[in-house]
């Protein structure tokens, strides 16, 4: 895996920058993390974007992988995918960053890989685990039907 740069924008500055993350909104695991993340402290702004609305198709058509696996862009247009991504979203949080730099490292990066691309691959299987959820605010309350 290549591991994320974990550094500022061109212009130096993180304060200035802005993720924003690619998310299967079919997918009820990828929307808990995406509610999950929404609810950390983050050290930059994160704009969530469901991988298969209008938006997303018109950003980002052009990066094949939007559709398939989690995806972070910064407003530079730099791009992280998979557990390059999972990284980014930990790099973003107040609470994990220091964490994610130790996932960067030699020893780590290859596990975190191989537990990214196993719940990745089977976050169906995971979905079908777990009741769905509305997510709003603080707040996940089982779909009753």
């Amino acid at each position: 895996m290549d591991a994320p740069t974990l550094s500022p924008t061109a212009s130096g500055r993180w304060a200035d920058a802005r993720l924003t993350v690619v998310y299967d909104e079919t997918c009820e695991l990828c929307r808990r993390c995406r509610h999950w993340l929404s609810m950390q402290q983050t050290h930059v702004p994160i704009e969530f974007l469901a991988a298969g609305s209008p938006a997303a198709r018109e950003r980002y058509e052009d990066l094949d992988w939007y559709k398939v696996e989690l995806m972070v862009v910064a407003d530079d247009g730099r791009a992280w995918v998979g557990p390059a991504a999972f990284l980014m979203c930990m790099w973003a949080t107040r609470r994990y960053r220091r964490l994610a730099h130790r996932f960067r490292s030699p020893a780590l990066a290859p596990m975190v890989e191989s537990f990214f691309h196993s719940v990745s691959s089977n976050r169906s299987l995971v979905s079908g685990m777990l009741s769905e959820h509305r997510c709003d605010g603080d707040n996940c309350a089982p779909v009753v039907s």
